[in-house]
């Protein structure tokens, strides 16, 4: 073989073994593992979204995705808690005799059951009794009941003829318009001037006002 080569693949080979060796110190000073895994469920192991994997040693961490997924960095030693709502919290330790600097957790997520005190509901012996009890409240009318009394249908109505025609109207009259266009094309309209709809319709529209100026 060329002592060129012989040389260049040493050399090569020096390079590799220094990146290891440093690789290695660097490592072992800074004791960074970067955490990853998926939280799930004990019962079917789906994955369990939105839960909350914090370091205990500063309270900062991340969340799962959708898919349970998070990855976060720690340090040798630390205490990795994952909670979720609905879930009995637990709790995973960052172990010191790691081989590389990455660490894959799988955290099956129990239920928390809680247990409610025992209630006793005791219902009216009879409907007699329960009637009189209720009419026994003297319950008054609410703030809703007591507006609509207040209200005179006289004023609401005057009111209502100053009001001008909002978009619904406005859209169901254009309509209705286009239709009878349509229904004549090609034709002639009628003379409405002796029709009694028509004069109807136009004393209805003085009386409200729409043949006023603006």
């Amino acid at each position: 073989m060329n002592p060129i080569s012989l040389y260049r693949r040493a050399f090569r080979l020096s390079i590799v073994t220094a990146l290891v060796l440093f690789a290695g110190l660097a490592w072992g000073q800074t004791d960074v593992v970067q955490v990853s895994g998926m939280v799930v469920t004990t019962d079917s192991l789906s994955p369990l979204p939105y839960a909350t994997v914090y370091r205990t040693r500063d309270e900062r961490g991340t969340m799962t995705d959708v898919h349970g997924f998070f990855s976060l960095p720690a340090l040798v030693g630390d205490t990795l808690r994952i909670s979720s709502v609905g879930y009995i919290a637990r709790d995973v330790i960052v172990p010191a005799d790691l081989d590389i600097p990455r660490m894959n957790v799988v955290a099956p997520m129990a239920h928390d059951t809680i247990t409610l005190q025992e209630a006793f509901v005791y219902p009216w012996p009879t409907k007699e009794r329960f009637k009189e009890d209720f009419l026994a409240l003297n319950l008054g009318s609410d703030a809703y009941t007591r507006g609509q009394e207040a209200l005179d249908p006289i004023a609401l109505y005057d009111r209502l003829m100053e009001v001008g025609r909002d978009g619904s109207e406005v859209y169901n009259y254009t309509m209705q318009q286009q239709a009878v266009q349509a229904s004549y094309q090609g034709g002639l309209p009628p003379i409405n001037l002796f029709s009694p709809v028509a004069w109807a319709q136009f004393v209805e529209a003085l009386r409200r006002g729409d043949l006023k100026r603006q």
